[in-house]
C-alpha cells in the first residue's frame, strides 16, 4: 500500500492531515497504527501532533467525517476524498456574504419584474456571461449573438425550453454584457496619468476579464502573471486600484498552496 501518495500530510492544515491519515489507516491498513507508520516512516512522529491539533481545532464537519471513517463507511480513499470536497470548498469571507445576499435580492427583483420573461437557469446565465468576453473581442454582430444564445439554450436545457420572449431576454443579456466589455470608463484618465504604468496595465487585464459589478478571483500568482510584474508589486498595485475606486476587495486572500482561498475583487466602474 506504500504506493498511495497522501495529499495533505505536508499541508499546513493539520486537521486535514489527521483526517487523511485516519482514512488511509482504516481503509488501507485495516486500522493498524503500526502498518501505516511502517508505510510512512517520515511522518511517524508527526501523526500524534496532528491528532492533538485536530482535537484542538476541528469543527463539526470534521468530526462528522471522522465518525464515518471510524465506522468504516468509506470503502475506498476515492469515497473519502469525495466526501472531503465540501470541507475544502472556500467559505465566503469578508464582504462576500453581504455581496451574495445583495445578488440574491437582485435575482428576486428580476423574477418579479420580468415575470414570464425571467430566466431561472443559473448555469445558462453563467455560461452566457463567460462567453461575452470572446464575443466582444470578435466584435460579434446580432446574428452571431443569436446563434450563440441558441447554442447555449440548447446546451443548458434544464427540461424547460426557453420561450421566444426568454430567448429575446437572453440575447439582450449577452449584448448588454458585450457592450460593457467594450465601454471605456471615466476613471481611466486617472489611471493613465498615474506614473506607475503597471497600475493601468493591471486594470486593463482585470477589465478584460471582469464586467462592472461582477467579481473575479485574483490571487497574487494570477495578478503577477497577467499584470506582468513581480508578486511583491501586486499589493501596491491592487491597493492603488482600490483607492482610485476601480475595484473593491470583497474577500481577503490567504497565501499557501493548500489554503484554497483566493482574493476576490469586485469591479466598480
Amino acid at each position: 500500500m506504500t504506493d498511495i501518495k497522501p495529499r495533505f500530510f505536508e499541508s499546513e492544515n493539520k486537521v486535514l492531515a489527521h483526517l487523511e491519515s485516519e482514512a488511509i489507516r482504516m481503509i488501507c491498513f485495516g486500522g493498524s497504527h503500526m502498518d501505516i507508520d511502517d508505510a510512512y516512516p517520515k511522518f511517524e512522529r508527526s501523526r500524534p501532533h496532528w491528532t492533538q491539533y485536530y482535537y484542538d481545532n476541528a469543527k463539526d464537519e470534521h468530526h462528522s467525517l471522522k465518525r464515518k471513517i471510524n465506522k468504516r463507511e468509506y470503502q475506498s480513499l476515492d469515497e473519502f476524498y469525495e466526501a472531503l470536497k465540501p470541507v475544502l470548498k472556500p467559505k465566503p469571507r469578508g464582504k462576500m456574504p453581504k455581496d451574495k445576499k445583495k445578488r440574491t435580492s437582485q435575482k428576486e427583483y428580476q423574477r418579479d419584474s420580468k415575470s414570464e420573461a425571467f430566466i431561472d437557469n443559473d448555469p445558462l446565465l453563467s455560461a452566457a456571461a463567460k462567453c461575452t468576453f470572446d464575443l466582444a473581442e470578435a466584435f460579434a454582430d446580432e446574428h452571431a449573438i443569436a446563434l450563440k444564445a441558441s447554442e447555449l439554450a440548447e446546451q443548458f436545457d434544464d427540461g424547460m425550453p426557453l420561450t421566444e420572449i426568454q430567448m429575446s431576454v437572453l440575447r439582450e443579456y449577452i449584448q448588454q454584457r458585450i457592450d460593457k466589455h467594450q465601454k471605456l470608463d471615466r476613471i481611466e484618465a486617472a489611471l493613465i496619468d498615474d506614473p506607475d504604468k503597471n497600475v493601468y496595465y493591471m486594470w486593463g487585464q482585470i477589465k478584460r476579464r471582469c464586467l462592472k459589478d461582477d467579481t473575479i478571483a485574483w490571487p497574487y500568482a494570477t495578478a503577477a502573471k497577467y499584470g506582468r510584474c513581480s508578486r511583491t508589486q501586486v499589493p501596491k498595485i491592487m491597493n492603488k486600484l482600490m483607492k482610485l475606486g476601480a475595484i473593491t476587495r470583497v474577500q481577503e486572500g490567504k497565501r499557501g498552496a493548500n489554503s484554497g482561498r483566493a482574493a476576490i475583487y469586485r469591479r466598480e466602474i
